[in-house]
């Protein structure tokens, strides 16, 4: 049992925003031009009062009546973390005529964010210091667009476009950067076990109280968090080229392709700055290698990641701790080609049809579990689905061509609607079961979307990497389909004052939809448990042999079973809505 206010206590966030827009356009001739510019102040102030008051954990109801805690912690400093940060945005674009069937759209966008200097810990020497003092604001983003339209036919419209886009900085990871940056006055803490040669009331603390914020035994956190000095922000590069034909009166076919390369990708793990490799130098001592065997006999000799191994002093000799930087090395590329039925109300009822065949593939460490080497990060994104049928459909007759008014007040303003989604099914890891050793690379980072180094392959606590005999993300989960419903019915009271009534089902059929993703809904955290008595023992320097054995523990199978999850695609869903109209 805790008691108290936990670290993961909610905060409170306040957030202003002053806005600033204008657009001017003018038109000369073939050319309609816009300029414009955008303008953003944004301020937030967020307190943080995760654990400052103490948290207190209890084994038993006993020993909480007796106040023997088994321990407590506490954090100390200032909960409070004002800052602003400025958006400026400027573009100008053209939308040239060049002649009757073809037009050109040129554009030109810069924008940038500027977040302030934080401020540096200077009590950990100078690197540290330039580390910590130091945010990478980025001002060079020009994103320029180019786009076209092409109607060789009245029936014909070809269209194709390029273009830039980049993305913003996200505030939290530069709130997460100034507050873990060691500094005593920012945050400290303190984790203390009951003393179990003195009494309850003779502890420090003494339950039910708090410590005082002066009291010695608070430190700052022994690793650090910063946002790499080489850090990009992540954008897009995308195209596209499209056919579109019309194939009969308000019905029209069109066949595209799609083209985006993502760069600079935020990885989902934190890399550590002062972290020594594996194959060391004169500073950081060699930890030799790992052989990995399978019970066939395979065997595979990678760089030895024991954490009970690995040291710290990389960067800064003299400092032990972790310097976690938040890095963007990942790339990602997806290609779609798609073919489109689109019929626009034909007595009644508009249909579309939409068939996708896709690839996305990612690289280069966007996700991985060893920040030395990102050479096995290559494979399908998470979100690759190679393909996708979606079908809509909307049927509104109006009113209905019967004689008999009872008939026809009865027969009319129905409405029925469908949609329905057909998707391949998400890829996921084999990973290595690593809970009962010590093969971690990094667990204690900030700076990321993730809880740890190893939650970027895996989202389990215990995995400790892919298998290595096996391709990052090459096990596909089931298809997904949900197939959802809606009808309506409206009752015209007046003229114009109408009552309508809706019904939609959600997911019509109940089918089980498994989210495989990585993991996230699969019990399939491994593949194999690696064991043997050097395997992750925390003192064989080289030679560690694992032995790869198939881990059941998960289900009757090594890739374990899935789940099902209650969202977006889960159980049938039901839901009405009633509206009146006037």
């Amino acid at each position: 049992m805790f008691l108290g206010n936990a670290n993961y206590a909610v905060a409170d966030t306040k957030e202003y925003q002053w806005q600033i827009n204008e657009r001017i356009s003018y038109v000369t001739g073939r050319h309609s031009l816009d300029f414009g510019f955008d303008f953003d102040h944004t301020h937030v102030t967020d307190f943080y009062a995760g654990n400052f008051y103490g948290t207190y954990t209890f084994s038993n109801p006993i020993y909480f009546a007796l106040g023997k805690y088994g321990s407590f912690s506490q954090n100390v400093g200032n909960p409070v973390f004002p800052f602003t940060f400025p958006y400026y945005g400027f573009y100008a674009q053209d939308k040239f005529q060049v002649s009757k069937h073809l037009t050109l759209n040129l554009g030109l966008r810069e924008d940038f964010q500027v977040y302030q200097q934080p401020q540096a810990n200077t009590t950990l020497g100078p690197v540290i210091a330039q580390l910590t003092g130091q945010f990478p604001n980025q001002y060079k983003r020009l994103a320029p667009r180019f786009g076209f339209a092409w109607a060789p036919h009245p029936t014909t419209v070809v269209r194709g476009g390029f273009g830039i886009f980049r993305d913003v900085f996200d505030a939290i990871n530069y709130e997460n950067s100034v507050t873990g940056n060691g500094l005593p006055s920012r945050v400290a803490s303190t984790y203390l076990r009951y003393n179990s040669g003195a009494s309850p009331d003779a502890q420090t603390p003494a339950f039910p109280n708090a410590l005082a914020t002066t009291a010695p035994v608070f430190s700052s956190a022994s690793n650090l968090s910063i946002v790499s000095p080489g850090f990009q922000t992540p954008y897009v590069s995308e195209s596209s080229l499209e056919l579109q034909q019309q194939v009969v009166p308000g019905a029209t076919l069109t066949i595209g392709t799609m083209w985006t390369h993502g760069t600079h990708l935020i990885a989902s793990s934190a890399y550590d700055m002062n972290l020594c490799p594996p194959q060391g130098s004169n500073v950081c001592p060699s930890l030799g290698t790992t052989t990995y065997t399978l019970p066939s006999g395979a065997s595979v000799t990678l760089p030895n990641l024991d954490s009970g191994l690995l040291t710290e002093g990389f960067l800064v000799p003299s400092y032990s701790g972790q310097i976690n930087a938040l890095i963007s090395p990942g790339n990602n590329n997806y290609n779609s080609l798609y073919v489109k039925f689109q019929q626009r109300n034909f007595h009644g009822l508009s249909t579309l049809l939409s068939y996708t065949w896709s690839k996305n593939l990612q690289s280069n460490g966007m996700d991985f579990n060893n920040q030395f080497d990102f050479s096995d990060t290559y494979g399908p994104s998470l979100l690759n689905q190679k393909h996708r049928l979606s079908i809509a459909s909307v049927y509104a007759p109006g009113k209905a061509n019967v004689n008999s008014d009872f008939a026809r007040g009865l027969l009319s303003n129905w409405t029925i609607s469908t949609v329905m989604q057909f998707s391949s099914g998400r890829p996921y890891t084999a990973l290595l079961d690593c809970s009962q050793i010590y093969d971690y690379v990094n667990n204690s980072a900030a700076n990321e979307s993730s809880g740890n180094t190893n939650d970027g392959i895996g989202g389990s606590s215990a995995p400790c990497g892919p298998d290595p005999f096996i391709r990052f993300n090459s096990f596909y989960g089931p298809w997904t389909e949900e197939i959802d419903l809606g009808l309506s019915r409206g009752f015209h009271i007046t003229e114009r004052q109408m009552f309508t009534v809706t019904a939609q089902v959600f997911n019509l059929f109940n089918h089980p939809n498994y989210f495989v993703q990585n993991g996230g809904g699969i019990n399939n955290s491994a593949r194999y448990a690696a064991t043997g008595t050097t395997c992750g023992d925390g003192a064989t320097t080289s030679g560690q042999l694992c032995t790869l054995v198939p881990d059941t523990s998960v289900g009757a199978t090594p890739f374990g079973v899935p789940g099902e999850i209650n969202q977006l695609n889960g159980p049938r869903t039901f839901q009405f809505a009633f509206r009146y109209s006037f």
